[in-house]
């Protein structure tokens, strides 16, 4: 099997790969002397970090080193939070420096890296635990200094993108040695009063001054909450103890009140889209309705009930004329049977003596035939009748309701069968009512 060759590039820019993806060389603490400082016209600075056996060399870009507070110089015992990471035209393994500290504060960190590490070991840091963001969050807390340039960028931002939120701000100590327990008090108010979310924030400063926000107290507070809390301290370089263990972390206070807040325009267009979407399922609903409507209003049997009635006649009438001719049918064949039988008995009663059995049962049967055609037709003409009265315009009269003939009888359809002045007769249950057309009004269905 043949080994692999790699070219000079190629490994440096694994190595590269490989130490940015390492999270234990990222946001690292090293101590150590400064030699070699350069502090360039790019506003870079450009030194090594020694110790009594090894040295490395560090860069601090211009962004960074604007916010440095220390006059770097050689020799000096700092403390500096870097980056590892290769330069790759050198294939030089170095220290791109984030913050620069004296080195009188180590022991903190050291301790602070110790609490970082027993907090991780027991899953407070973990994403599981994290609460989701309230997507329209419509009561904000604001847990910050009474004043500062931090806490109104908050609340103009809040105002600005999401002016629905009532806001509840909570004034508290955010430095000094009694603000760790004034934190801690505040937060715990807070979260005791249901806000959809709690912003924890704080504007830039030093080391020194952040350092409340590193208290192992206040991240296991923060962790105890029941209300979704975002942290928002210092500049985007900070990284304190509590934004680990926060449901989310913004770089800066201003960040952490956008995070929290939908912007109202975003909404305003959401909610455009969704009224067209309801506007267009009620017009499709509603033409159906009124589709519904034309066909059962085109259905004769509403719009020209009289008509209906007058068939329903027409055929009982005939029904009628049927029954009566098969009566009248029966009638002369039993006239004819009668006849028979008395010429039978003056011409031969011998023979009608014989053929009386016979002539008996035709006789039943044909009577049985022409009972049980009269009685279906006298059930057809019953049920024609009933038809027939269940239509019948003086039934409509009787329920309340009226028929309008003008002067030549004709019924009254539409008022544009009639103009002003012409004389009506209406028709109710229990007589005649004679009226004159004064006006006419249209009804818009």
């Amino acid at each position: 099997m043949s080994q692999a060759i790699w070219s000079i590039s190629s490994l440096v820019r694994y190595i590269k790969a490989s130490l940015d993806r390492d999270m234990n060389l990222q946001s690292i603490l090293i101590k150590g002397e400064v030699s070699n400082f350069t502090h360039h016209r790019s506003g870079h600075y450009y030194f090594t970090l020694k110790d009594n056996s090894s040295r490395i060399s560090c860069v601090m870009f211009a962004s960074n080193a604007r916010r440095c507070p220390l006059q770097i110089k050689d020799g000096m015992k700092v403390l500096v939070s870097a980056n590892v990471s290769m330069y790759e035209p050198q294939g030089n393994c170095q220290l791109y420096v984030l913050q620069v500290q004296l080195d009188g504060i180590g022991d903190l960190y050291m301790q602070l890296e110790e609490i970082k590490r027993r907090l991780n070991a027991e899953g407070l840091f973990s994403e599981t635990h994290k609460k989701m963001l309230p997507e329209y969050p419509m009561n904000i807390g604001v847990i910050s200094a009474r004043t500062g340039a931090a806490t109104q960028d908050v609340f103009t931002t809040i105002k600005r993108r999401w002016p629905l939120a009532s806001v509840f701000f909570y004034p508290c100590l955010v430095q000094g040695k009694e603000a760790e327990a004034d934190l801690i008090k505040t937060l715990k108010s807070a979260d005791s009063n249901h806000h959809d979310c709690i912003l924890v924030v704080r504007g830039g400063g030093s080391i020194e001054d952040l350092w409340c926000f590193n208290s192992e107290a206040l991240a296991r507070c923060v962790y105890q909450c029941q209300t979704v809390i975002v942290s928002g301290v210092g500049h985007e370089t900070d990284t304190t103890l509590i934004d680990y263990v926060a449901d989310r972390r913004a770089p800066t206070p201003t960040a952490a009140a956008e995070l929290i807040t939908p912007d109202r325009r975003d909404v305003s267009e959401r909610v455009n889209v969704y009224r067209q979407r309801l506007q267009r399922s009620v017009a499709s609903q509603l033409q159906q309705c009124t589709q519904a409507y034309n066909r059962i209003k085109a259905n004769k049997l509403l719009s020209e009930p009289l008509n209906y009635i007058q068939n329903d006649a027409m055929r009982l009438a005939m029904d009628v004329q049927r029954l009566e001719k098969v009566v009248s049918m029966g009638e002369r064949e039993r006239y004819k049977l009668n006849q028979l039988f008395e010429a039978m008995s003056s011409s031969g009663r011998q023979l009608c003596l014989e053929n009386r059995h016979l002539l008996s049962q035709i006789s039943i049967q044909l009577q049985h035939s022409v009972d049980a055609v009269s009685e279906a037709r006298k059930l057809e003409l019953k049920r024609s009748a009933a038809l027939l009265d269940a239509f019948s315009p003086l039934k409509v009269v009787a329920r309340g309701y009226s028929l309008t003939y003008d002067e030549n009888q004709h019924l009254i359809g539409s008022i544009n069968d009639v103009k002003n002045d012409d004389l009506l007769k209406i028709r109710v249950s229990d007589g005649s009512i004679l009226a004159r057309v004064e006006g006419k009004e249209i009804i818009n269905e």
